[in-house]
């Protein structure tokens, strides 16, 4: 599992022995992600009904040194730095049959009352990283698009960059 997050391009990941099959990672930026390894839908449950008694533990690594140090020193109250909970459920499919239905994975992430609840299945390690950076980060692909300086003058303007930009967007996009 910490081999998969960090492959997720995630460097923190901390394991609750509460949650043996989950990491709980990015306790220090905008979203917090509980990672778990999922074999059917029903192990979400487990992983939710679990989470309550969990805040004391979750708000000390949240409250830590580091990140009071990261707030103060941006000037930003802590009443705005805000976290959004995640739990995302990945599920390795190893054959046609243990795919989950789309309709349940649909019930599941409807309902958000402890969290959101993200469920990604993949087959290969490049397809989880491409589903996750899509539904969890979407930054990082944007950032992989080139950009262009701002110009005032439209005529030192480089078309042929703009229709490549757009091509590159636009391949982003079907492929997803």
């Amino acid at each position: 599992m910490d081999d998969l997050i960090k492959s997720l391009g995630l460097s923190n990941g901390i394991n609750f022995q509460e949650l043996p099959n989950c990491r709980i990672c990015n306790l220090d930026k905008d979203k917090i992600l509980i990672i778990c390894s999922i074999n059917k839908l029903k192990d979400i449950d487990t992983v939710i009904n679990r989470l309550p008694g969990l805040r004391k533990k979750l708000m000390e690594q949240i409250n830590n040194k580091s990140n009071r140090d990261l707030v103060h020193n941006e000037k930003i109250p802590m009443s705005k730095f805000l976290w959004d909970l995640y739990v995302i459920g990945i599920h390795k499919v190893e054959s046609e049959d243990k795919v989950f239905k789309s309709a349940s994975i649909s019930e599941y992430e409807r309902d958000r009352f402890i969290a959101r609840k993200i469920i990604i299945q993949y087959e290969h390690l490049d397809e989880l990283k491409d589903k996750f950076n899509h539904l969890i980060f979407p930054e990082r692909i944007l950032n992989t698009f080139t950009t262009m300086e701002n110009e005032d003058d439209e005529e030192s303007l480089d078309y042929e960059s703009i229709k490549d930009l757009i091509k590159e967007i636009d391949t982003v996009i079907k492929e997803d």
